[in-house]
């Protein structure tokens, strides 16, 4: 069955608004685009979309994402109860924001001119909770550059890279991660992380203060340990 679709408007005080689309048969019946005023979003990995009423109808299919999905339905019916469909799995609009928000990875790393070595502490964070966190050992920046991207890659979606402010994010790294992800240096801090990779990369887990000035807290050839940080 073929539609004709219309916008109602507004009008008050010389000015109109967009009020919502609907229907209108052969036959000049007037239809909400959805009936029961519900709307079944089918989202992929990449961003396309169908929009189906109850009724199986397709109403909308596009490839700009949840964003134009929701526009889209609020558009032709504003206050309409969605459904998202990703996989097996299904979602309300705040369920679904709080399912493709990245994980976030924080990143401090420690270099120890003794040793060589290049610790690097993480942290995974999604929503703001903990997913795990650890510290691992390399000998070079290529090494820590490969170990850091396959980690990215495991991602189920490009997750945001957080580098601490005290350290050098050297170009290897950068190369490895390329655009892929989003990646923000100079970002934040992170005290508690400093301090776990300055403690892996030291043989008993303690090094006296005046070793500890002699450290760069990026990597080797990095800035060094600025006054307020000495401590650490």
């Amino acid at each position: 069955m073929f539609f004709c679709i219309y916008n109602e408007n507004l009008i008050d005080k010389n000015a109109v608004y967009h009020y919502r689309q609907f229907k209108e048969t052969f036959n000049g019946d007037r239809l909400p685009i959805f009936p029961d005023n519900k709307a079944v979003i089918f989202m992929d990995l990449n961003g396309r979309y169908r929009v189906q009423a109850l009724d199986g109808e397709v109403v909308f299919i596009g490839t700009g994402g949840i964003d134009e999905a929701l526009g889209r339905i609020d558009y032709a019916q504003p206050l309409a109860d969605v459904q998202i469909i990703e996989g097996d799995r299904t979602f309300t609009r705040d369920d679904y924001y709080r399912h493709i928000a990245p994980v976030v990875w924080l990143i401090a790393q420690y270099y120890d001119d003794e040793t060589n070595r290049l610790a690097v502490a993480y942290e995974r964070r999604k929503n703001d909770k903990k997913l795990d966190t650890g510290t691992v050992i390399f000998t070079d920046e290529t090494q820590f550059a490969d170990w850091l991207a396959g980690k990215l890659a495991a991602e189920q979606r490009p997750p945001a890279v957080r580098f601490d402010n005290k350290i050098w994010v050297p170009a290897v790294v950068r190369d490895k991660i390329n655009t892929d992800c989003a990646v923000e240096v100079n970002y934040g801090t992170w005290l508690s992380l400093r301090k776990k990779a300055k403690k892996a990369v030291s043989d008993d887990g303690e090094r006296p203060l005046e070793v500890g000035k002699r450290m760069a807290c990026g990597v080797h050839g990095g800035p060094r340990l600025d006054p307020a940080y000495q401590a650490l």
